[in-house]
């Protein structure tokens, strides 16, 4: 797929819903600080589509970005560590779900984030349990990959494909045109 427009749609929070025509979803998960936004403005070409910090926990809604007039890409918050309490970190965790589980959502794909430095957290492993008992079909990427040498990368993948063997894993980095043109072919 080719990106050529991206721009910011709209944002989700309980209560608010989707046109019933909305376009197809593909939905962008991980843990926070994983790379989610940078992940995301580097697929659309767009550096600023995305707020993006260095400290964890910066999206607290779910924002959805309109794709080429024809695909929503949904920046979901980030699940696990974030500096807040573990009565917000609850909160995001219940939005999470909540968006996962919408009735007639057109959910197409989601990309799981795996930051390639830790490998699968608990969190991550159990987040793609959920989708797969969901039937949601989910491709695991390993950003920043980057940041590890080639015999960590071969082990990283090796053991992330045992972890979760019925799930498409592609390497990324930001900097690897490589892999952002692998991201973009597996796009609907």
């Amino acid at each position: 797929m080719k990106i050529t427009q991206a721009e910011y749609w709209k944002a989700l929070v309980p209560g608010t819903t989707l046109p019933e025509d909305h376009p197809p979803i593909i939905a962008f998960i991980g843990r926070s600080n994983v790379g989610k936004s940078s992940f995301i403005n580097a697929i659309t070409g767009k550096k600023a589509l995305c707020r993006s910090g260095s400290t964890p926990g910066v999206t607290r809604k779910i924002n959805l970005f309109l794709i080429n007039q024809s695909l929503i890409f949904a920046d979901l918050p980030g699940y696990g560590y974030a500096k807040m309490s573990r009565g917000e970190r609850k909160k995001l965790e219940e939005l999470i779900f909540w968006f996962l589980t919408l009735p007639k959502l057109r959910l197409q794909q989601v990309f799981l984030l795996v930051d390639s430095r830790l490998g699968p957290t608990d969190n991550d492993l159990e987040m793609a349990g959920f989708l797969s008992s969901r039937n949601i079909p989910t491709t695991v990427i390993t950003s920043k990959i980057d940041k590890l040498t080639s015999s960590q990368k071969k082990a990283l993948l090796a053991g992330i494909s045992q972890q979760l063997p019925h799930h498409r894993i592609i390497p990324f980095s930001i900097h690897d045109r490589e892999s952002m043109k692998t991201v973009l072919n597996s796009l609907p």
